[in-house]
C-alpha cells in the first residue's frame, strides 16, 4: 500500500502512514436553538478530535472528518492541494485519547476549566468552608483584572485572522464594550478615593496625595481625570482587535501611574465577563471530553444548546455561571475528585 507523509500540527514532525481509500465527509456545524430534547447523533471520534484542536486555538480550517472503506472515521488534512490522513498515533491525538483534554497547561481552555474548579473549591483558611467563586476572584486583587484582560486581548488579536471561530467565542465575553466599562469604573473609583483622602495644604494651596503622588486639587481634572477620559475615548475609537489591545495596554499603564491598590473594587463588567467565559469553556470541555450533557440531550444537542444560550447577547455571564452550577449537579461532578484525578 502506498505511503503518505502526515505532518503533526503540534510539533511539525513528519510521520509516514498507509494511505487508505477514503471518502470525505464534512462535519456538520450546528447552532440551532434547543429548547427540548431532540434526536441527534453523537460527534464521531474524528469530529471530537477536530473540536479539541479548535478549542486549543489550533487552526482547523484544513481538517476534515473522513470515513474509510471499513466505515471507521479518521481525521484528514488538505494542504496545498494534497490530501493526507492524520494517524491515530499522532502525538496530539494520542494524548487527547488518553487524557480527554489537550495536554498543554498553557492552553486557555484547559487552564480556565481548572481555574474555575479551583476557585469553586477555594476555602477560608480559618473555617475551612468554601468562600464562593466571587470571593475567590476578589482575592486575586484589582490589578489582576487588567493583567488578565490585556493578555486576553493580545491573544484575540492573533486569533482574529488565524481562527475566526475561536476569536468569536472569546470575544463574546471580553470585548471593547467590557473594556470601556472597566475604564469608566476605574475613573469613578479614583474620584471616590480622592473624595475620602485627607486634603493637605502647601502655602495655603490644597492638595491631595494620590497613591504617593502629590496633586493640587485644582489640577486633578487636567492631570488625572482628563487624561484618563482621553484614553477611554481612544478605546472607543478602536476598530480592530490589535488596536483594542494597544489602547487597553495604554489605559492599564495609566492605571499603574495614577492609583492602584490591591483592594480596589473590581469592575462589575469584568466579573460578569470572567464568570461567563469561565462557565462557557468549562461547560464545553465537560460536554466534549467528560461525557456530560444537559438533561434529556446527547452530546451534540448539548453543544447546540450551549451555543444557543450564548448567542443571546443579553444573556449575562453570571446567568451562565448559574447554568454551570446546575450542570455540575445534574452530571454528578465532584469537583475535588476531578482535581485529584488530574493530579495523578
Amino acid at each position: 500500500m502506498a505511503k503518505i507523509n502526515v505532518q503533526c500540527p503540534k510539533c511539525g514532525a513528519n510521520i509516514k502512514i498507509n494511505a487508505p481509500e477514503v471518502v470525505a465527509v464534512v462535519a456538520p456545524i450546528s447552532a440551532i436553538p434547543v429548547v427540548a430534547a431532540f434526536p441527534a447523533k453523537k460527534l464521531n471520534a474524528a469530529e471530537a478530535k477536530i473540536e479539541a484542536l479548535r478549542s486549543a486555538g489550533v487552526n482547523v480550517e484544513n481538517l476534515f472528518s473522513i470515513r474509510g472503506t471499513n466505515g471507521a472515521y479518521e481525521v484528514g488534512r488538505l494542504n496545498d492541494g494534497q490530501f493526507s490522513v492524520v494517524s491515530d498515533d499522532d502525538p496530539i491525538f494520542a494524548a487527547i485519547k488518553a487524557s480527554r483534554t489537550i495536554p498543554d497547561r498553557r492552553l486557555f481552555r484547559r487552564w480556565i476549566m481548572a481555574q474555575v474548579f479551583h476557585m469553586l473549591s477555594e476555602k477560608d483558611c480559618k473555617t475551612g468552608n468554601p468562600i464562593g467563586f466571587t470571593a475567590a476572584l476578589r482575592r486575586k486583587g484589582y490589578k489582576y483584572q487588567w493583567k488578565m484582560v490585556v493578555e486576553e486581548l493580545r491573544v484575540q488579536a492573533k486569533l482574529f485572522n488565524d481562527d475566526p471561530e475561536n476569536y468569536a467565542e472569546r470575544n463574546r465575553w471580553f470585548n471593547r464594550s467590557v473594556v470601556i466599562q472597566m475604564a469608566n469604573d476605574y475613573i469613578k473609583l479614583v474620584k471616590n478615593i480622592v473624595g475620602t483622602i485627607r486634603i493637605r495644604h502647601c502655602k495655603g494651596v490644597p492638595y491631595v496625595r494620590l497613591d504617593g503622588t502629590d496633586i493640587f486639587v485644582d489640577d486633578l481634572q487636567t492631570r488625572v481625570y482628563a487624561s484618563l477620559e482621553k484614553l477611554v475615548k481612544s478605546i472607543k475609537n478602536t476598530r480592530n482587535p490589535g488596536a483594542l489591545h494597544k489602547a487597553t495596554v495604554n489605559f492599564y499603564q495609566a492605571v499603574k501611574n495614577t492609583c492602584l491598590f490591591f483592594d480596589m473594587e473590581q469592575s462589575k463588567a469584568f466579573k460578569d465577563a470572567y464568570k461567563g467565559a469561565g462557565a462557557f469553556f468549562t461547560l464545553k470541555n465537560l460536554i466534549l471530553f467528560h461525557d456530560c450533557v444537559f438533561p434529556k440531550m446527547d452530546q451534540e444537542a448539548s453543544i447546540a444548546y450551549l451555543n444557543y444560550l450564548v448567542n443571546d447577547k443579553d444573556f449575562e455571564g453570571y446567568k451562565l455561571f448559574g447554568v454551570l452550577k446546575d450542570f455540575l449537579i445534574t452530571n454528578h461532578i465532584d469537583i475535588e475528585a476531578k482535581q485529584r484525578e488530574w493530579q495523578k
